[in-house]
């Protein structure tokens, strides 16, 4: 019951006591109490309070109410019977006393001693005592709590409770006090409109379906236009968002960090409470607030919140660029895939190692099943005509003529292997510019001469229909290889449809990197990256694309 139920109840309790309850409210009064037995424990509470008072105040004048059971007072038909008898006793006449009319006289009043009824005493005294029961139930019990949010996606989530609802699909409520999430990411979506994104460690508490407080930890908040308002409270400043979405860091200490990617909001430094003047974040800006109040400017950080959560498919994006080697190495494109990891172009299927060999290829466009990101591969030799590049027949047309060889499969990073002069295998790293990269921190798609392979943009972008692909960028070169002399040629070439987009040919070993950087639209379905051989019929063309990477860009709703 709310403060307003319970004051009511009381009044119907008062009503009771004083013998003047109405049959409306004995109706009323009984349906609470048979459905609430809180209020069956309110009602013997007050009743025994009243039985205690008045048996200690009046036990001299009025000895025969007392006794018996004190459990009597508390009897429901005893106080309906007495409030029916007030009202169907007949009524009395009483007829005013005729004024006298005498002359007035002057009279000397002499003061006596105040005497206080006793029954109006017993009544302040219970009222008294039942303010005081309010309060303390109003203390000590908490009100009544309804469902703001739900779970949506989780990944890797765990929890410091074992009593509240934490799984996917369940109802979250406000005033069920600090939810404690130590490791994992979470996604919630308040009834309000709202969603958050929040990563453990993290202790935040759901307050109503449009306002949480985050007392550590960070969140990522997506506010669309309808649910504007909502309030994210820290323990030193409140964020109101305007139509936004923008990133939370607090810090073990209540120190704050806000991010604006996109829209504004209005961020009000010091405690909740506390009169401070407000000031307006827009897109691109990033405040950090302290326990003092203090705001300051900071450096945003695109990357620093998880801002895409689907547990389906291992995806946790912060923004950052998809890498095409990851997706070779069987990933999600954002660090999932397993370095070393290749495509056998004769077949298509992915494999957790790499064949080094002198293979011939074939004239078929192969696709790659496992992946729904990778349309398929391919060995290209324009001798024969065209070459198909994609599985709806786009096609290579100036494809140059090669020897329809290859000597590795397509690998994501990893090292390159080729014979010394002792005909001693060697592995090497691959190296640009005397930069290494196939590592975790600087990716590789290793393609030897002559190789091919397509992805499927329209793929990508189901996987993350909020987000636009805006560009392909990398650097494509020929490793280094210092045991050997330089020898061979490589051209590298890259399509959209079937259309070339980007050329470069013979390129040698230690030759400056290529640069490539292609703008894609929205209507681009088909990337495709292509080593051929130079002409040269060379063996060690130990090609790749350094850091190939589709630039991601969020929608702006």
């Amino acid at each position: 019951m709310n403060s307003e139920q319970i004051n009511n109840m009381f009044e119907l309790f008062d009503a009771v006591r004083e013998g003047t309850i109405t049959d409306d409210q004995y109706a009323e009064l009984d349906e609470i109490l048979s459905k609430d037995k809180q209020a069956c424990k309110f009602y013997l509470e007050y009743f025994n309070m009243c039985a205690i008072l008045r048996k200690g105040k009046a036990i001299e004048e009025e000895p025969e109410l007392i006794a018996g059971e004190d459990d009597s007072l508390c009897d429901m038909n005893v106080w309906s019977q007495l409030a029916q008898y007030e009202k169907t006793a007949p009524t009395l006449e009483i007829k005013e006393p005729e004024l006298l009319r005498e002359p007035v006289k002057m009279l000397k009043i002499e003061r006596s001693p105040r005497t206080i009824n006793k029954f109006s005493l017993y009544s302040a005294i219970i009222s008294m005592a039942a303010v005081v029961f309010l309060l303390l139930y109003i203390k000590f019990v908490p009100p009544a709590a309804s469902t703001v949010a739900s779970i949506i996606d989780s990944m890797n989530a765990q929890w410091a409770q074992s009593d509240h609802p934490t799984d996917v699909g369940d109802r979250l409520w406000d005033n069920q006090g600090s939810l404690w999430l130590q490791k994992g990411t979470v996604k919630i979506a308040f009834d309000y409109g709202a969603e958050v994104i929040i990563e453990g460690p993290a202790e935040f508490e759901l307050k109503s379906q449009d306002k949480m407080l985050l007392n550590s930890g960070r969140l990522y908040a997506v506010v669309p236009k309808g649910a504007t308002g909502f309030t994210v409270q820290t323990p030193y400043s409140t964020v109101i968002d305007l139509g936004t979405e923008f990133g939370v860091e607090v810090d073990f200490d209540g120190s704050t960090d806000v991010h604006m990617f996109t829209g504004k909001a209005s961020l009000i430094p010091g405690r909740t409470g506390e009169k401070q003047e407000g000031l307006e974040l827009i897109a691109g800006q990033a405040k950090a607030v302290t326990q003092a109040g203090q705001v300051r400017d900071i450096t945003l950080k695109r990357q620093a919140f998880v801002c895409k959560l689907n547990s389906q498919t291992d995806l946790l994006w912060r923004g950052e660029d998809l890498d095409l080697a990851d997706l070779v190495g069987g990933g999600n494109g954002f660090g999932t895939g397993r370095i070393g990891c290749s495509i056998n172009p004769d077949s298509g299927q992915m494999t957790a190692g790499s064949q080094f060999d002198r293979r011939g290829g074939g004239d078929q466009y192969v696709p790659v099943v496992k992946s729904p990101f990778i349309d398929g591969v391919f060995v290209p030799d324009g001798g024969q005509g065209p070459v198909q590049v994609s599985s709806q027949n786009h096609t290579f047309q100036n494809c140059p003529d090669t020897i329809n060889l290859y000597y590795a499969d397509i690998i994501n990073g990893g090292r390159i292997m080729h014979m010394n002069n002792l005909q001693v295998k060697i592995y090497a790293p691959l190296v640009l510019g005397e930069q290494q990269y196939g590592t975790s921190e600087r990716s590789a798609l290793s393609m030897h001469a002559n190789l091919g392979i397509t992805f499927d943009l329209a793929a990508i972008r189901q996987l993350m229909p909020d987000v636009e692909i805006s560009a392909f960028t990398s650097l494509c070169g020929m490793s280094e290889m210092t045991q050997e002399p330089a020898g061979g040629t490589v051209d590298f070439h890259v399509l959209v449809d079937g259309q070339v987009k980007y050329q470069r040919k013979a390129v040698r070993q230690f030759a400056p990197a290529g640069e490539i950087n292609i703008n894609l639209t929205s209507a681009d379905r088909f990337l495709t990256l292509i080593a051929t051989d130079g002409g040269d019929n060379y063996g060690n063309d130990y090609s790749f694309f350094a850091e190939p990477v589709l630039v991601l860009e969020k929608k702006i709703h």
